[in-house]
């Protein structure tokens, strides 16, 4: 697809688009785009290399592009979520056992980015009235899962965590099974072995 011609091409338009989200967090459109370059990924990896490749399709004990997905889904457990926000988005569905929306803040936490730490956000995020609205200082909020309240004290994920966490395992699934110089990687990422600039 135009130069779009590898595995790692895909990868690089991958990072390009975890960074361009990254810069506009409230972004529904960069979020679903990232997602769906990572959820497609797999499907480039397949075709460009790995089903020809005997001895890494032994040693993650697959055979076809399916069993690969389901590989995936395993090693990266976000993953599955990523590919029910891809088929969510394509199928205009709504089934995937959570919710998405744009809030102003998510809950309070430390592990996530763009949590709030402003008071009210403990309890649960505090929601836009609308798509178009901004806080009351001009921030455009930020995008965020609800697991529901099964999911107790893991209820809620911000899409920047997500989208991060799925990035980077790609990072690491290259570095591991495809080592190549040059591999791109995000600027908001920790290098291996090096702290963030």
């Amino acid at each position: 697809m135009f130069d779009i011609r590898t595995s790692r091409d895909f990868y690089a338009m991958l990072v390009e688009d975890f960074d361009d989200y990254v810069a506009e967090p409230h972004s529904t459109r960069r979020a679903l785009h990232c997602a769906i370059t990572a959820y497609h990924l797999h499907e480039w990896v397949w075709g460009d290399w790995l089903k020809k490749d005997l001895a890494i399709q032994k040693e993650l004990g697959i055979n076809s592009k399916k069993a690969f997905e389901d590989w995936v889904g395993g090693a990266c457990a976000w993953f599955p979520d990523i590919r029910d926000l891809v088929n969510g988005t394509k199928h205009f569905s709504s089934g995937q056992g959570f919710e998405t929306m744009r809030v102003a803040a998510a809950p309070f936490a430390f592990d996530q980015l763009e949590a709030g730490l402003d008071q009210g956000a403990f309890d649960g995020p505090i929601p836009f009235l609308d798509s178009d609205q901004t806080s009351g200082g001009g921030a455009k909020g930020c995008l965020l899962i609800d697991y529901g309240q099964d999911a107790a004290e893991h209820r809620w994920l911000t899409a920047a965590s997500l989208l991060e966490i799925v990035v980077r395992f790609w990072r690491d699934f290259f570095k591991r099974y495809r080592p190549m110089p040059n591999l791109p990687e995000s600027r908001h990422h920790v290098r291996l072995g090096q702290p963030d600039p």
